[in-house]
């Protein structure tokens, strides 16, 4: 049985951790699993991967500032000198952990280096460290280009920005329990309930990391008009992150009567029950690999209108995801919502999604082959 060390994991419930959850789930018995705990807080899904999946959980604390990126090379070294491991599985956004890459090899690991985004760029940084970002970025492709690892992505589009035109990329459907987030009329009543919100109601979610990335900024003014122009009538907004301070900023300056028909309920388990609750997914995100609930949200039968930052790989149900460009107005995107957002027979696409490349059995064998082939 190999041993595994993944990398990547955060105490944020977002794409990357539902990719390392599912992976220890299918792998539970075929791999001895180690997760790399960089963030000095517990990861999301903690207790079910100690609990559940039996995986072991290493926490090496690395400084998040500028020291941190000379110091850590040296953790790294030390830290394979003092654990050996057949794999190492590195989940990243940008090639920036390339380093990690390096000190694994010389332990004499394989390495899986997995791209899961198409983009990453920092917000936060001023528009005159712009250039010195992208040559940052340069520099780490170009570094990792040279290793001797195995590429892996989640689509085309973080294949392309990872690897640039290296051919030699395996792409990873991610893998998704369907039946977990299966459509439930009594959760939708249930739901529905908890926040008054009547049956005839249409309701709006957005279900992604509270971050710029995801544009949750765009899907508060779309809400908003939509509950104004009685298009929809409410707005529930499931996850956290480093935007959730801005979006409270923002609700204040709303009128109370609209404040009352958004619900931000952070950080959520059951998304069955919310996928349930909801009418329409809305996602005008700024860029994306592959978002795990697009592909849920559609097994649910959730009809989602998205910017094209989504890739077309994430389609299983072509009449239920409808494409925006993301310079839209808000009009325009209502009036979409109009028009795309009929209620239709929810259960109908459960089966659809099962029989798809990215249903969890797929994904079994697609990690064992790699993990067994490496």
């Amino acid at each position: 049985m190999p041993k595994v060390l993944i990398f990547g994991a955060t105490p944020a419930q977002g794409g990357i951790e539902t990719f390392v959850l599912n992976v220890c789930k299918v792998m539970q018995g075929l791999a001895d699993i180690y997760l790399y705990n960089f963030s000095g807080k517990p990861l999301a899904y903690n207790d079910v991967l100690i609990k559940k999946y039996h995986v072991k959980i290493l926490d090496i604390v690395t400084p998040n500032n500028l020291l941190g990126h000379f110091t850590r090379k040296a953790q790294y070294k030390k830290f394979f000198k003092e654990h050996q491991f057949d794999i190492v599985h590195i989940n990243a956004n940008s090639p920036s952990n390339y380093d990690f890459a390096e000190a694994a090899l010389k332990a004499g690991a394989k390495v899986i280096y997995h791209s899961h985004n198409d983009s990453a760029e920092s917000f936060s940084i001023g528009t005159k460290h712009r250039k010195l970002i992208s040559k940052v970025r340069s520099a780490q492709k170009k570094r990792l280009s040279g290793l001797d690892i195995k590429r892996v992505a989640v689509s085309n589009n973080a294949a392309q920005w990872m690897f640039g035109n290296n051919q030699e990329v395996q792409i990873i459907p991610n893998g998704v329990d369907f039946e977990r987030v299966k459509f439930s009329h009594e959760k939708r009543v249930q739901g529905r309930a908890t926040l008054h919100i009547s049956d005839s109601d249409t309701v709006l979610l957005v279900a992604s990391r509270l971050t710029k990335q995801k544009n949750v900024g765009t899907s508060l003014s779309i809400a908003k008009l939509a509950v104004e122009s009685d298009v929809a009538q409410h707005l529930i907004i499931v996850g956290d992150g480093e935007e959730r301070a801005l979006i409270n900023a923002t609700l204040n300056t709303y009128p109370q009567k609209i404040q009352q028909r958004i619900h931000l309920l952070g950080a959520q388990t059951d998304m069955q029950l919310w996928y349930s609750v909801s009418d329409i997914l809305l996602m005008p995100s700024l860029y994306e690999g592959l978002p795990y609930s697009v592909l849920e949200a559609q097994a649910n039968g959730l009809s989602i209108l998205a910017s094209k930052a989504i890739p077309q790989q994430a389609v299983i149900v072509k009449n239920l995801i409808h494409f925006e460009n993301i310079q839209n107005t808000d009009d325009i995107w209502v009036k979409n919502i109009q028009l795309f957002g009929n209620k239709v027979e929810r259960k109908e696409y459960l089966q659809v999604a099962m029989r798809s490349k990215y249903s969890i059995e797929n994904f079994k064998n697609i990690i064992g082959d790699i993990y067994g082939s490496v």
